[in-house]
Parts: structure tokens; sequence; C-alpha cells
């Protein structure tokens, strides 16, 4: 039991890090885009590239949530409960923010989905923010 609460406080700084660097990727692929239309994305350059780093970065960040919350279940099965109740609804989004943000996205307004990603990605470090304080005490 303690190797599992040790693993689910030791995930936070990777959500977070994966989180932050997902987020600063995002914000740079909009400011790249800002005034090219959907039809007009580029074949070439830093666009594509950005492209592609913001969404291996937005499936690390979901995995990670995923992983997360696979560790919280387990401890959860174990006997262990948090502090506050909320923790259940913070890990929620962490685990969810991401992939319900892909899914109302239509992927043909590119810009539009971008920025509903971002959203999802600050969701996510602001629940596992608050995650963390309500989870109670830390491994020992």
């Amino acid at each position: 039991m303690q190797t599992l609460l040790s693993l689910h406080f030791l995930m936070v700084p990777l959500i977070l890090a994966a989180g932050a660097l997902t987020l600063i990727a995002g914000i740079t692929l909009l400011v790249l885009r800002r005034g090219l239309s959907d039809a007009d994305a580029p074949g070439s350059g830093s666009v594509p590239r950005f492209t592609r780093i913001f969404r291996v970065l937005l499936w690390v960040t979901a995995g990670l949530g995923a992983i997360q919350a696979l560790f919280g279940g387990l401890i959860y099965l174990n006997g262990g409960r948090p502090e506050d109740a909320l923790h259940f609804v913070y890990g929620g989004i962490v685990l969810l923010a991401i992939p319900v943000a892909y899914v109302y996205s239509d992927q043909k307004r590119v810009r539009r989905d971008l920025i509903i990603m971002v959203i999802a990605v600050i969701a996510v470090i602001g629940a596992a923010v608050r995650a963390l304080m309500t989870g109670g005490a830390l491994p020992q």
C-alpha cells in the first residue's frame, strides 16, 4: 500500500510537467497559426512540427492521467481514502479532461479545436494541483 501511495504521489510532478509542456506547445501553436484559416495550413515549416509535438504531448499528458487514476483506484480498492472526497472529483478531471475535449472537438476547425484542447490542459493542471491539496498526508 505504501508503494502505491508513493507512486500516486510521485506521478503529480510528471503530470504537471507534461501539462506545462503541452500548454506551452499549444499556446505556441496558436500563435504560429494566428491569421491562418483552417484551409491554409502550411505543409512545411514550424506549424506541422508543433502540431505533432502538441498531439504527442496531449497523449502523454492524458496517458499519465490514466496511470494516475489507475494507481488511485488500486489505493481505493486496498482501503485507502483521501482526506477530502473532492479528491475524486479533481482526479476525474485529470483523467477525463483531455479525452472529453477531444471528443467535443470536431477535428475540422483547427483553431477552435486547439483552443478547446488548451483549455482542457489548463483544467488538468489546475485539477492536479487541487487533487494534491485534497489527497491528505504525503507518503513517508
